[in-house]
């Protein structure tokens, strides 16, 4: 179907406004009814949902949208946001702000108000020198190789998932369980994250705007190399800047809400299923549907009793969702060719 500016317009429209609604929809959804409540616990309580569901939005946004960026840049309809060895580098930036920094030093208050976790801040800066280190090696030739691109990731994370088991197996009994309850993926925390979502929020805003951009070079990638650039793509730029710009969203969500799986896969494939390949529409409508998909598997876990706070993690509901779906894609025989399904 031909994708016209009014066509356009009002599917990204209707999934925003469906967003909208998921979201104001789990404000009211949670272990505690907020509506029996009043005065500055029901605000309190309020102000914490609103959060839990700002970094949910952002963090799902970031996670589908780089997944659908790799699978466009690499060619590959498996490639994930965490294929090229950032999350893990993330994660272990953590975990080592964790374990080295003193308690005092965990989180800073800013001068504007909230607090900013420096353990986060850490994985953020490892996922920077990962990218670094990735982009070097994957170059050939001055070019960015697609297969040194995967192999390096592969490589990249085997070492990080190592170092991580390392790191967790040192730590104290206590930092330990919480170690390994943050690598399972969480969004819920008991401290003011405004300053953090905030600059969380224009970054992620940033890398968005760029994958909309260059929506029309993804689609002329699909035809090959050679094809984009007679068509006039700048493919060695083009490949640069999707790197950096989905592996920065990528780590960012790391440092945010911890490794959550699943999400740059699942979302990406529903919305080709749904409207088809053309990124014009892919790369908004996996804005919202991860987005949606993320804080409604948030707020679904919170009503799992659970005996530690914030309930279970989310990124069990995303594995256990992701690995059905993909098994029932290939059963039914559909098959992945080709980044299409």
């Amino acid at each position: 179907m031909t994708l016209t500016a009014r066509r356009y317009v009002v599917v990204v429209l209707v999934a925003a406004a469906a967003w909208l609604v998921v979201a104001a929809a789990a404000l009211t959804i949670g272990p505690v009814n907020i509506f029996g409540v009043g005065g500055a616990v029901q605000r309190q309580m309020l102000d914490g949902r609103i959060g839990e569901v700002v970094t949910a939005s952002l963090v799902g946004a970031a996670l589908a949208v780089s997944g659908a960026a790799f699978q466009a840049l690499l060619r590959n309809p498996l490639a994930d946001p965490y294929i090229l060895g950032v999350s893990g580098g993330a994660s272990l930036g953590v975990i080592l702000g964790t374990l080295v920094l003193p308690p005092a030093w965990l989180y800073l208050r800013l001068p504007l108000g909230g607090t900013v976790s420096l353990p986060g801040v850490c994985g953020f800066l490892m996922a920077l020198a990962v990218i670094a280190v990735v982009y070097l090696i994957a170059q050939r030739r001055g070019r960015l190789d697609p297969y040194r691109l995967i192999l390096t990731g592969v490589v990249a994370s085997a070492f990080f998932s190592a170092a991580i088991m390392l790191a967790v197996a040192l730590a104290g009994d206590r930092l330990r369980n919480e170690l390994i309850f943050w690598l399972m993926g969480g969004l819920g925390s008991p401290r003011d994250q405004r300053g953090e979502l905030a600059v969380a929020a224009v970054v992620v805003m940033a890398g968005l705007a760029v994958f909309v951009w260059q929506a029309r070079g993804f689609n002329l990638l699909a035809f090959g190399e050679d094809v984009a650039a007679s068509l006039g793509l700048d493919v060695q730029r083009h490949r640069r800047t999707a790197f950096v710009v989905a592996s920065l969203l990528a780590g960012i969500s790391v440092s945010l809400a911890g490794p959550i799986g699943f999400v740059g896969l699942i979302v990406p494939h529903l919305v080709r299923m749904a409207f088809g390949s053309d990124h014009r529409l892919l790369v908004p409508l996996s804005v919202f549907g991860g987005a949606v998909f993320l804080t409604v598997a948030h707020r679904l876990v919170l009503l799992v009793p659970y005996e530690v706070g914030g309930g279970l993690p989310v990124g069990i509901v995303t594995a256990m969702c992701g690995v059905p779906f993909f098994v029932l894609l290939l059963v039914c025989g559909r098959g992945i060719r080709g980044g299409v399904l």
